[in-house]
């Protein structure tokens, strides 16, 4: 029932603002209730809702006192209190109007969308389902005269506008069940991006330092000239990994200059091709345009968004390939960058996903999911858009579109 994907402490603090949310709603809808009641306002029966109400304010307030005594209980307290919420709910939609009020039903959809950070999936769809059989049998015993209708607003009885109500009300709360079932699965992505992302920064923090007096050693340290250059290309290629890891978290402001588009792409792919291991198999093919295009952006950003694009397609590419990388014109104010590769390509759902950091799908082959992530940051970060078009076995293109500049 609990969601285990998201971190406990995470919860627990959601928890605690969710509560007090509660607490001050329920003191609002108390206080708007005393006054309805004072001055027969709209003619509701607000008694049994005051009384109801109380019951949920002693039940929201006495979670401070498990909470005190015993923390390991908070999660569940929680999880029943949304189970009694709704039944709450249900009696207040009751003598609110019943069926021809609307404003009560609107809490179920708030309820189904709550219960997304704290229940996982199973969880989820039994709370709805649990929504939509409570919201029901009030319709069904309304409707049926088994219960009597408080009609507040005095709308003629009718079956086909009961049932209308009834069907349209319960296709909103299971399409709110399916979209809180989305926004349950993206927290716990996100918790363990959130995750990732902490363990890689303490990662390279701690590399960091038995790097560096590895390369204050190498200094005092007596040795081949080429063991020493082989040692600096190693511990350097390092210490640009742990760069890359701590990228996509930092900010870094751009250094802006007038550069030539051509130059920028050309440089990250020599730049590739130097640090990769020979791939004979790969042929890269250039097509720039003739007319020379201008962007104003930062020189180090751009060439690691480069870098990172060509990279991904001859990763991409198990055998023989080619990496074709196109400039062009697009439109009066943009140019346009195409690097497509004939490698694996990818399925269309991934298109979302790839770009978010540590997500790869380069399976059993060296990869941390990260280059994408930092070129769109990079490339976004320079007033530029970045997509992906890509076929399962076809190969994929990036196309990345940057605002023009004059020539310096």
């Amino acid at each position: 029932m609990i969601n285990r994907a998201l971190n406990q402490d995470f919860q627990r603090t959601l928890v605690d603002y969710f509560i007090k949310a509660k607490i001050i709603l329920g003191l609002t809808s108390l206080s708007l209730l005393l006054f309805f009641h004072y001055f027969r306002f709209f003619g509701v029966e607000a008694r049994p809702i005051i009384f109801t109400l109380i019951i949920e304010l002693l039940v929201w307030v006495s979670y401070f006192f498990f909470r005190a005594r015993r923390p390991e209980w908070i999660l569940h307290y929680n999880a029943v209190s949304l189970w009694i919420d709704v039944i709450a709910i249900t009696i207040a939609l009751h003598y609110f109007g019943g069926l021809y009020s609307m404003i009560w039903a609107v809490e179920y959809l708030l309820l189904i969308a709550c219960s997304s950070a704290f229940f996982s999936k199973k969880g989820r769809f039994s709370f709805a389902i649990f929504v939509f059989l409570v919201y029901s049998l009030l319709c069904h015993l309304e409707h049926h005269g088994v219960i009597v209708r408080h009609n507040i607003f005095h709308i003629p009885p009718s079956s086909g506008q009961d049932i209308f109500l009834w069907a349209s009300t319960s296709f909103v709360i299971l399409a709110t069940a399916v979209f809180s079932n989305k926004l349950g699965e993206v927290l716990s992505r996100l918790e363990r991006f959130a995750n990732l992302g902490r363990l890689s920064t303490e990662l390279a923090h701690e590399i960091r330092t038995p790097l560096q007096v590895i390369q204050g050693l190498l200094h005092r340290v007596e040795c081949a000239e080429d063991v020493r250059a082989e040692i600096r290309a190693q511990t350097a290629r390092i210490a640009g990994f742990v760069k890359e890891i701590l990228a996509p978290g930092r900010e870094e402001r751009p250094r802006m200059a007038r550069l030539r588009i051509q130059d920028i792409v050309d440089h990250s792919i020599s730049l590739i091709l130097k640090a990769m291991p020979a791939r004979p198999d790969i042929r890269v093919e250039k097509s720039f345009c003739e007319e020379e295009l201008w962007v104003e952006g930062d020189t180090d950003q751009l060439i690691k968004a480069f870098s990172n694009l060509v990279r991904n397609g001859i990763d991409s590419m198990n055998g023989k390939g080619k990496l074709s990388v196109a400039i062009s014109r697009y439109g009066f104010e943009w140019l346009q960058v195409d690097i497509r590769d004939t490698g694996v390509g990818m399925h269309r759902i991934e298109f979302d996903r790839i770009f978010e950091p540590f997500y790869t799908t380069k399976t059993g082959r060296r990869g941390i999911g990260l280059g994408l992530a930092i070129a769109k940051k990079f490339v976004e970060a320079n007033n530029g858009r970045i997509e992906v078009d890509s076929l399962l076995g076809e190969g994929s293109q990036f196309t990345v579109r940057l605002p023009l500049s004059s020539p310096p």
